[in-house]
């Protein structure tokens, strides 16, 4: 970055009629240049008469121009896969995941959004039902390697035509209430149980998203070990988002759930990466303990803050009605939110 940076600012520096740049709504982003190249390009911006935003973009956007990046990825990638998770309750696991995994779908990518948390609340928002138990279908019961159907029949097809037929879920199952007790038994394989059960139907699918499970027990240590990065996997291409609230709690429950990571990550020798933050239900009027902790968010810069949520009624009206949000409110605040997330993540 550094390198191509200061490269593009050479190029720039002899075109000084460099054509503007809409800068507006741009993301912020950063990085070093060699010593005296900060003064330099300070005072050739002022000597221009354009902002050091515009300044940049120009030298940035005619670098891009004569090194387009290449048609297809030069080391082919796995499927993208994304666990939404925290360890906290009621901060809109549910909500993202689902929502995420709506964007998407809309976005063209072909998605699969599992239901890994026993209660099942994401499959009923989203006007299904979950799997019968002893069924031989669930979730689990293929984790154990006890299904009796191939996996790809537990699957529903979202009716929606926004979803294009792309959006598929893998509802949950009471049988997971009981996951931590069944997979302690077992003695070897169980963190690769969780791939080895999706593996038949992995090929299908652009993006695969994990409504994370409520606890930080095995089915969280197996959920992250499927969210790895994989050999050859770019960074930050799957991983962990973690919804929290603007509250103290919030930081707390993230501090549990980042030691759980990086214990997992020093006794499996993988790398988990966190994706971002995004901040549920998010009101100011609830006075300056709010905002300042919302702020406490922010200023983290690695993971950031990925997206913003207002605690708003089409939330709450399209679970109650049991209808995915981008159907019931394809305009509303929260839609729009989560479609610029699902952009910024599929990049």
């Amino acid at each position: 970055m550094t390198d191509a940076t200061a490269h593009a600012l050479s190029l720039w520096y002899e075109k000084p009629d460099a054509p503007s740049v809409e800068v507006k709504k741009a993301q912020s982003w950063g990085t070093y240049l060699p010593l005296g190249g900060v003064a330099r390009f300070v005072a050739e911006c002022e000597h221009r008469g354009i902002t050091k935003v515009q300044g940049i973009a120009q030298a940035v956007s005619g670098w891009l121009a004569d090194h387009p990046s290449p048609a297809r990825r030069l080391i082919s990638q796995p499927v993208r896969r994304i666990l939404v998770a925290i360890q906290k309750g009621g901060v809109g696991k549910s909500f993202v995941s689902a929502g995420l995994a709506q964007a998407f779908a809309e976005l063209g990518l072909r998605t699969l959004l599992v239901d890994y948390d026993p209660q099942g609340h994401l499959t009923r928002r989203l006007g299904q039902s979950l799997i019968p138990m002893d069924s031989g279908a669930s979730l689990l019961e293929h984790m154990l390697g006890k299904g009796r159907k191939h996996i790809r029949r537990s699957l529903s097809i979202l009716p929606q035509e926004r979803f294009g037929g792309r959006l598929h879920l893998l509802p949950a199952c009471h049988d997971a209430f009981l996951f931590d007790a069944v997979m302690s038994s077992m003695r070897t394989g169980r963190e690769e149980s969780l791939a080895r059960a999706l593996e038949p139907v992995e090929k299908d699918y652009d993006v695969i998203v994990l409504d994370g499970p409520p606890s930080l027990g095995l089915a969280m240590d197996i959920a992250m070990h499927y969210a790895q990065r994989r050999e050859g996997e770019l960074s930050e291409r799957s991983g962990v988002l973690m919804p929290v609230w603007a509250d103290t709690p919030s930081f707390e429950a993230y501090d549990l759930f980042n030691t759980q990571r990086e214990q997992l990550q020093t006794m499996t020798r993988v790398t988990v990466d966190e994706l971002g933050f995004v901040i549920n239900t998010y009101d100011g009027r609830r006075g300056a303990s709010v905002q300042k902790k919302k702020e406490e968010w922010e200023e983290r810069a690695n993971p950031g803050v990925l997206q913003v949520f207002g605690d708003l009624k089409e939330q709450r009206d399209a679970t109650d009605r049991r209808i995915p949000l981008l159907e019931w409110a394809p305009d509303c605040e929260l839609s729009v939110g989560l479609r610029s997330m699902a952009r910024e993540l599929a990049v």
